[in-house]
């Protein structure tokens, strides 16, 4: 994990949180039994012949999930949601990654917004983050920015359909995003991929996280990341396989850094190898490496993206 330059000095709050902003944080968790027979991320949503697993978390200490919340066969470290699961660094106290699938041919966009952020009683309220860096809707400098997006998992009945969107409400599905971060190609991203599958396979599973870095810049007492990645697995169209691709996005230029040295190849929104973005990470990412349109290229090599129709999708 690569070093940047020295941390900026943390900022003074730009005003309390505002009554909206208390209205929007459940204060007492659910119990942990309502999250039973959650689903979580599925390796072989995509592809069944080709299963994809979770990434590895490296040398990252993962929090636990509380044994009670656990099932036979369940990972103790992978919190399970309607259809993406999650892995929060002890050490961040934010998501390594968040990873959904996504059925295209039964998403339900008129899944009204929950709104509401929770923590996760299934692990240590100290892992988690929802106050302090986030202020109210208009005095704050972050947002809560979603990870797994939250019209991602909303798909099939109308129930399961709206627990997704409540599920994608929680602390552990969270990072510190500048509002001004979330549009653009990391907006329009999955739904681009989705256009581009195989018609007969409208699936697609997406891996998204933080890049975190020892000198990343401290606000409110709580290091920012300034780079987040995302991981796409779908089948392509033209091609019929099982393609991979990997992109990042820096909100950088959005955080008054004080001292920031320049980086060759600093782009807003790139695409980035799948090997590079473990460099990056410290996660293992050696099973999507052999389906990655860069696979043949450098990791470190960054293709700079003005729209999504810029990204490569087939080799």
């Amino acid at each position: 994990m690569a070093n940047r330059n020295a941390s900026a000095p943390a900022l003074r709050r730009f005003g309390p949180a505002s009554a909206v902003e208390a209205q929007r944080v459940a204060r007492t968790p659910r119990p942990i039994g309502d999250y039973a027979g959650r689903s979580g991320y599925d390796p072989a949503f995509v592809d069944a012949a080709q299963p994809l697993p979770l990434p590895g978390s490296g040398a990252w200490e993962v929090a636990g999930v509380d044994p009670a919340a656990l099932s036979d066969g369940d990972h103790p470290h992978e919190l399970k949601y309607t259809h993406f699961s999650v892995k929060v660094s002890k050490k961040r106290r934010l998501p390594l990654f968040s990873a959904v699938n996504i059925d295209g041919a039964k998403s339900d966009r008129t899944v009204k917004r929950t709104n509401i952020w929770r923590f996760d009683p299934r692990i240590g309220r100290e892992f988690q983050i929802l106050d302090g860096v986030y202020g109210g809707d208009k005095e704050g400098f972050f947002s809560r920015g979603h990870m797994t997006r939250r019209e991602d998992p909303n798909w099939g009945d109308k129930k399961t359909a709206k627990l997704a969107d409540a599920d994608t409400f929680h602390a552990t599905n969270a990072c510190p995003q500048r509002q001004s971060f979330n549009g653009g190609i990391w907006l329009g991203l999955e739904d681009y991929i989705l256009d581009n599958t195989d018609q007969e396979n409208i699936r697609i599973s997406v891996i998204t996280g933080p890049v975190f870095q020892d000198d990343d810049p401290v606000y409110y007492d709580v290091p920012i990341p300034l780079e987040f990645w995302k991981v796409v697995v779908f089948t392509n169209a033209a091609t019929r396989q099982l393609t991979a691709i990997g992109y990042k996005r820096s909100q950088a230029r959005l955080l008054p850094t004080r001292r920031r040295r320049f980086i060759f190849g600093d782009f807003q929104d790139s695409q980035v190898s799948i090997a590079g973005l473990s460099e990056d990470t410290g996660l293992d990412f050696s099973a999507y490496v052999p389906f990655d349109v860069l696979e043949k290229g450098d990791p470190g090599m960054q293709i700079a993206l003005a729209s999504v129709k810029d990204l490569y999708l087939s080799p």
